[in-house]
């Protein structure tokens, strides 16, 4: 498929070729040369339009829609041609301007440039910054480019020829028209071009479309020239766009859409580059060229002093759309940040702190009570035969029962608690206060948590927990009535790891003195 498009390709390069250079050599009569020239017109438009038809039924949506504008647009160029053709190869008279041919030429931008426009709206772009905003930004990019391309094209030949013809010709006003037409679409070519995330995968076919506006865009601008002189005629090689445009325009709706390649991050960033410093290269360019224009003459052109003003104004609120662009994503970014920061602290399930938050919390109320003394308790809370909800009601059972109690156990601890899910039924909570206090909260917990009934779903069963306490300062306990046990790890320092496996032997005493039960760690040689 790729060779024999690559062959259709060149054989209708290869017959524009032919027949551009066959009207152009002088080998033919004048009136010979204008006929191959009109009838060479004539069947590159009429073949574009039923190409671009055709072609159209083949496909859905916006490429549909897009075929569909473009063969409508042909099809009022080639009615133009028409009655160019029948002017000048049948009635030998050149054809008046304005004139009827001029409503069928200027029918083509005015179905390109929705047909480009429909091509937007299938970008990811237009769903990460908002359509509203992307218009505005394509539009003003747009503007930018054509009005850097007015001012070149004024500077360089448009400028004299309407400084040296009938400015106040209707027909001069409307030859005018084509050139600038052109350039407002090969502006939104070339912008799509360069667009990585818009069009990606129609860049092909928007590169003969783009090529064949650039063809027409020549001979309109021969054509303003030609009127803004008074010539009865044109050359016959400046039609040579005329003649090229349409077939390349055929190609461009015959080509399919590659397949979709994978693009790196920091090709992505290239284009995007690109994309974003065009409007701003062209208007050094421009600046440039005004510059040496200015210190050769020695003034400038009214028109190019405005336009050059209107370009910068659409400039500068290009910059700020940019920077409130960039503000949003900047946003969304750090709410990004935000998110992943607290799904890395908490976990997703019972949204408690999880055990990366739980260390940092911990290791950071050890050096607290190292500097302070004062006094913190942790509370390992374990649950008794959760396992046998999971093994007979299931996982996901288990985890709605495990929400359920999570409720329970914030509301049975103390707001300045810090609460942790440790790994999969066991909790940890951080209190600061004496052991006697830190009691009473484990057996508030123990009671919420053993409650008959607790319903998670559409299961209600009884569980129960067991809490095993240890203190900062082991050497205290006050005087509460609490069941305690007598543990003997060495002579181990303050640190995290010895807390909690003193919570953890107390916990598991707990467990062994019949569940449902709260134990505090006491060495027994304290």
């Amino acid at each position: 498929m790729t060779q024999f498009r690559a062959r259709r390709t060149w054989l209708v390069l290869g017959v524009v070729v032919a027949v551009i250079v066959l009207a152009g050599s002088g080998l033919l009569s004048p009136r010979t040369s204008v006929l191959v020239d009109d009838s060479a017109q004539l069947v590159g438009g009429a073949t574009a339009t039923a190409v671009c038809w055709w072609i159209s039924r083949r496909h859905h949506g916006v490429e549909r829609r897009c075929r569909t504008l473009i063969s409508l647009g042909m099809a009022g160029l080639t009615l133009g041609m028409f009655f160019w053709a029948f002017y000048r190869s049948v009635l030998h008279v050149p054809l008046p301007s304005p004139s009827i041919a001029d409503i069928g030429f200027l029918m083509f931008p005015v179905f390109a440039v929705p047909a480009l426009l429909s091509l937007v709206r299938q970008s990811p772009r237009r769903e990460a910054i908002g359509p509203i905003h992307l218009w505005m930004v394509l539009t003003l990019d747009g503007l930018v480019v054509v009005g850097g391309l007015f001012i070149l094209t004024w500077t360089t030949a448009l400028g004299t020829v309407v400084h040296t013809g009938p400015t106040g010709s209707l027909g001069f006003l409307v030859a005018v028209m084509y050139p600038i037409t052109d350039f407002v679409l090969i502006a939104m070519v070339l912008l799509m071009v360069i667009g990585p995330k818009a069009v990606a995968q129609i860049r092909e076919p928007l590169t003969f479309l783009g090529c064949g506006l650039v063809m027409l865009c020549l001979s309109n601008c021969l054509y303003a020239y030609s009127v803004a002189i008074g010539a009865e005629s044109m050359p016959t090689i400046a039609d040579a766009g005329f003649i090229a445009g349409p077939p390349l325009i055929a190609l461009a709706a015959s080509t399919e859409r590659a397949e979709p390649r994978p693009r790196t991050a920091e090709q992505h960033r290239r284009s995007d580059r690109t994309q974003l410093l065009l409007p701003y290269l062209l208007i050094a360019v421009i600046a440039t060229i005004v510059t040496v224009q200015a210190l050769i003459v020695g003034n400038l052109d009214a028109v190019v002093v405005i336009v050059g003003v209107v370009v910068l104004v659409l400039a500068l609120v290009r910059q700020i759309l940019t920077l409130l662009e960039n503000d949003a994503l900047l946003q969304q970014i750090s709410a990004a940040q935000d998110e992943l920061r607290y799904r890395a602290h908490h976990d997703p399930l019972t949204e408690l702190a999880n055990r990366a938050a739980f260390d940092e919390h911990f290791a950071s109320a050890i050096d607290d009570y190292r500097h302070t003394k004062s006094e913190r308790v942790l509370m390992l809370v374990d649950l008794d035969d959760f396992k046998q909800v999971n093994d007979q009601y299931g996982h996901p059972a288990g985890d709605r029962l495990l929400v359920a109690l999570t409720a329970r156990l914030r509301e049975a601890v103390p707001e300045s608690a810090f609460v942790a899910r440790f790994g999969g039924d066991e909790f940890t909570v951080l209190l600061q206060g004496s052991i006697d206090d830190a009691v009473v909260v484990a057996r508030r917990i123990v009671d919420a948590l053993s409650s008959d009934g607790i319903a998670g779903g559409d299961i209600s069963v009884s569980v129960g927990a067991s809490v095993g306490v240890a203190s900062f300062g082991s050497a205290s306990f006050g005087s509460a009535q609490f069941e305690s046990a007598q543990f003997e790890f060495g002579d181990e320092p303050l640190s995290a790891h010895t807390l909690l496996r003193q919570a953890d032997a107390a916990m598991y005493d707990a467990k062994r003195s019949g569940k449902g039960a709260v134990v505090v760690y006491r060495d027994r040689r304290k």
